[in-house]
């Protein structure tokens, strides 16, 4: 990690331990539920928000205490300054900070998409004690050159070059792209125009995240040896990708069990959402 990326790190735990002294001052999180109640710590994907949890956030707050994540970039957070050497350890000092702030209690962490890439960052660090481990859909799309897939990870590479092409092209709604891609062709344009303009200044963030998932590598032994009880979910309609992404965290994982939800996709924790509630708790 380069100086600069560390005086980042710093002053994001600076500004996270401050949030309640200075109102100006970001707070990458929001939180629902008692404090006397068991922990889960939810992360939001790539354009994305806390708004994303709303739905499972609301019913499980009632018996828990639910920390949202705001990933930099997102919520009105500011944007990240690893833009040139991107590095998940940006994510994960700030999530570390925010459970030592408001929590001395074990955690139920829960990801989505790129949320669960991060989740699974931290899972592997072993820097918090985690009880379970929930991933909806982990694009960690890493984990294909773990296991040897070069088919899946020449299709990942191939719609990367493209998507960075439209980036480099200016084009208006690249964003739609991502959303495509993961959701299924014609998600992004049904979308309304205010959804759709906010994604656009998330782009750049976007990009970074892919970044991450490119430049991110553990051996199979170091997933072999997560002991973690870990829940991934995929739905039936889902790409390929993320549904083969699934299934490899499955069985390479010590402690994992898969889950599929019929007629859902991508954003499943949305448009599913009592039934991954009802994932949850199981």
């Amino acid at each position: 990690m380069d100086n600069s990326t560390n005086a980042y790190n710093t002053k994001l735990k600076n500004n996270i331990n401050s949030s309640h002294e200075h109102a100006l001052t970001p707070c990458y999180y929001e939180q629902q539920g008692s404090n006397n109640n068991s922990p889960i710590v939810f992360i939001h994907g790539s354009y994305a928000s806390t708004s994303t949890w709303k739905k499972i956030v609301q019913q499980l707050a009632l018996t828990h205490h639910c920390i949202s994540i705001k990933l930099p970039g997102h919520c009105g957070m500011p944007d990240p300054d690893d833009f040139n050497a991107p590095n998940i350890s940006t994510e994960l000092d700030i999530i570390e900070s925010v459970i030592a702030e408001l929590t001395n209690q074990p955690i139920h962490l829960i990801g989505h998409s790129f949320g669960g890439v991060v989740a699974l960052a931290l899972a592997l660090k072993g820097s918090v004690n985690i009880t379970q481990l929930t991933l909806f859909e982990p694009v960690s799309t890493w984990v294909f050159k773990s296991v040897g897939d070069l088919d899946m990870t020449a299709q990942v590479n191939t719609f990367i070059q493209d998507y960075r092409e439209s980036i480099s092209n200016n084009e208006v709604y690249a964003c739609g792209q991502v959303i495509d891609f993961w959701g299924g062709k014609g998600s992004f344009e049904p979308l309304p125009d205010f959804i759709k303009d906010g994604m656009k200044p998330l782009t750049n963030n976007n990009n970074r995240h892919w970044s991450l998932c490119e430049n991110t590598h553990h051996h199979r032994s170091a997933l072999n040896a997560l002991t973690i009880p870990t829940k991934l979910i995929c739905g039936s309609a889902s790409n390929p990708i993320a549904q083969k992404i699934v299934q490899y965290l499955s069985h390479e994982l010590s402690n994992a069990k898969q889950y599929s939800i019929t007629g859902a996709s991508h954003f499943l924790v949305t448009s599913h959402a009592n039934q991954c509630i009802d994932i949850i708790n199981d």
